[in-house]
């Protein structure tokens, strides 16, 4: 967890220290969210260059391994749930008069052979996807081309089946065949915020620094939230946020300090 104040305070000292509240509030909390998501998604980029320095034989073994590291803070956002498909697909239109959305038609998923599962609305990257139902629970095969699907569809020697069913990962997850009406899904969640009194993850929240106004900035702890991101990211995110702001201000000091650190990383 990285602590929200102390970002927010090393942010503003360093855009301009003799002027406080140069960075307000408002706008660090517009750009933390951000920044904390470039990290994060900074996290897989790190992958194909630990798997690199895997391959030549340079990265260093147990703790000191980049991939062990990397792979240790993604761990952290896995989570497993359980979906069930959607029975009854509702087709809506726009009411010209109303400028509501009504439903015109209405149908069954199994009709077009297929289930149909809604992405959970966190989901950054699937990993796999577990049937439940049955002994076996085989992993699913994922296709993210529905031009592939349809030739494996229409193979009679890949057709999918209940022991050996596909996945399309579209807009939705669309499992063949029709038959598959639950499955374990298990995914990389998007980072979201820590409440500082509790300690607990808030969902619904990205990082928000937030103080009590008045001449004295005084944080309110009740209504900040802390990054959810581990502590030796502190400096990355300092320096995105710090690129961002130096960017909105045409800045060339900020964006200049933020562009060398990233390239001595």
């Amino acid at each position: 967890m990285i602590n929200v104040v102390d970002i927010y305070n090393s942010v503003r000292d360093l855009c301009n220290k003799d002027q406080k509240g140069f960075v307000t509030p408002e706008v660090f909390t517009t750009f933390a969210g951000i920044a904390q998501q470039n990290v994060f998604n900074e996290m897989f980029t790190e992958f194909a260059t630990a798997k690199k320095a895997r391959r030549s034989a340079i990265d260093p073994a147990r703790d000191k391994s980049l991939y062990k590291q990397v792979q240790e803070d993604v761990a952290y956002f896995i989570r497993e749930v359980e979906l069930s498909d959607i029975q009854i697909v509702n087709v809506t239109e726009l009411d010209p008069l109303t400028e509501q959305e009504v439903i015109v038609n209405t149908y069954d998923q199994a009709d077009l052979d297929v289930s149909v599962f809604d992405k959970p609305s966190d989901l950054s990257k699937i990993i796999s996807i577990r049937t439940i139902e049955g002994s076996t629970s085989p992993v699913l095969e994922l296709v993210y081309n529905a031009e592939d699907i349809d030739r494996i569809i229409s193979s009679n020697l890949s057709t999918p089946t209940s022991e050996f069913p596909v996945a399309l990962i579209s807009d939705r997850i669309h499992i063949f065949p029709e038959d598959v009406n639950s499955v374990k899904l298990m995914y990389y969640r998007q980072p979201r915020s820590i409440r500082p009194t509790t300690g607990d993850v808030d969902l619904n929240n990205t990082p928000v620094y937030q103080d009590l106004g008045g001449s004295i900035t005084i944080p309110d702890l009740a209504n900040c939230r802390h990054f959810e991101l581990p502590e030796h990211y502190k400096n990355e995110v300092m320096m995105e946020i710090a690129k961002m702001i130096g960017i909105r201000l045409r800045d060339s000091y900020l964006t200049s300090i933020a562009s060398q650190e990233e390239r001595a990383e």
